[in-house]
């Protein structure tokens, strides 16, 4: 096999320098798992006639995509068929989408919802292209914003920042780090299992965001808009960069870089993560100029499972107890019910006083004649 498929998604989708190990690691797997004899239906077997799904299927759909961010699903089969001319079967229509989303954004578009409904982590559930939502729709669906109101505290959380170097969060909160190629996943935190995703694939977000280094007022482009030149928002990028390289695994924190080594060697991470560049077209330290529009609202969770750091200690552990709404709840019952038995009792001291003084009045004792 030669690596022309890996200068056409260079051209076509990356659009920078670089070998990008993990990028091309992960679309060899996925196309390599998708090509497999399960994609041969059994009502359309492959035979002489039919030809397996190729590279070049993969990039005239990211071709078809890049064309209009308005474009449907059932509108992307159509085109998919002309521009082919093949026509696809679902499963396969499904593969070629899905591997042509993840190689341009980034995210699995999960075609068909193949993770099934009652797939879920924590609270969230995957994001799937629906028949006739447009491709702008669904990558904006898988980014929703900070709310309004929730915004000063997201804001808190940015300055508290260093409670949450990643050192910090694997000894003190016992949390795993878990690599995700789907950005739509990051700082995603499985609280039953304290695992929290990150996405790794730190040399793609370097390229894309570099598309828009020389292009004015970048800064607040949307997704959609984004979407028109083929790339994701530069804040998105620079959200996603920055809460790796500046937030979990700052470069200056030898133990939170010594994390992130471990990471990079045991797990797979892309190695450019360690390369602190490329969010900097925003100011950090300005809080005006640098917020989290997108994964705020995660850095706010995970920072709140900081707070509800589990105890270690027994006297750690009785602190909390006692600081705890059930054992505040417990005290309050149990107040009551003190507040309960003592105003019955006062009742009945106020009761056999009136009865000692009623005695009194019926049988006055009389005064001695000598």
């Amino acid at each position: 096999m030669t690596n022309s498929y890996r200068d056409d998604l260079k051209r076509e989708v990356l659009r920078g320098q670089g070998e990008f190990h993990a990028y091309f690691k992960l679309y060899d797997e996925l196309f390599h798992r998708g090509t497999g004899n399960h994609l041969i239906e059994l009502e359309r077997p492959l035979h002489q006639e039919r030809h397996p799904i190729q590279h070049e299927d993969i990039t005239t759909a990211v071709r078809v995509l890049k064309a209009s961010n308005r474009i449907t699903l059932t509108a992307t089969r159509t085109a998919l068929r002309d521009q082919t001319h093949r026509d696809f079967t679902p499963r396969e229509f499904d593969f070629v989408v899905n591997l042509a989303v993840q190689s341009m954004t980034m995210i699995d578009a999960n075609v068909g919802d193949s993770h099934g409904s009652d797939f879920r982590i924590g609270k969230y559930r995957h994001a799937s292209w629906l028949p006739d939502e447009c491709f702008a729709d669904f990558v904006s669906r898988c980014f929703p914003q900070v709310l309004a109101e929730r915004r000063d505290r997201v804001a808190f959380v940015l300055d508290e920042r260093k409670s949450l170097k990643a050192w910090k969060l694997k000894k003190r909160v016992k949390i795993t780090f878990k690599g995700t190629d789907n950005l739509a996943e990051h700082l995603l935190y499985d609280p039953n299992n304290r695992v929290i995703s990150l996405f790794h694939h730190a040399e793609y977000l370097h390229a894309h965001l570099g598309l828009w280094k020389e292009v004015p007022g970048s800064k607040d482009v949307g997704i959609a808009a984004a979407l028109e030149r083929g790339t994701l928002s530069p804040r998105l990028l620079a959200e996603t960069l920055h809460s790796l390289q500046s937030v979990l695994f700052r470069y200056d924190d030898d133990r939170s870089m010594s994390v992130l080594a471990s990471l990079i060697k045991k797990s797979g991470f892309d190695n450019t993560c360690s390369v602190p560049k490329g969010y900097k077209m925003f100011d950090d330290t300005v809080p005006e100029d640098f917020q989290y529009v997108y994964w705020g609202e995660r850095l706010a969770v995970l920072y709140q499972a900081v707070q509800e750091r589990p105890p270690r200690t027994g006297f750690q552990k009785w602190l909390r107890w006692q600081t705890s709404e059930s054992n505040s709840f417990l005290i309050a019952m149990l107040a009551l019910v003190i507040s309960i038995f003592v105003g019955i009792l006062s009742l009945g001291l106020s009761a056999v006083q009136i009865w000692i003084s009623w005695q009194a009045w019926q049988r006055p004792v009389q005064p001695s004649t000598g």
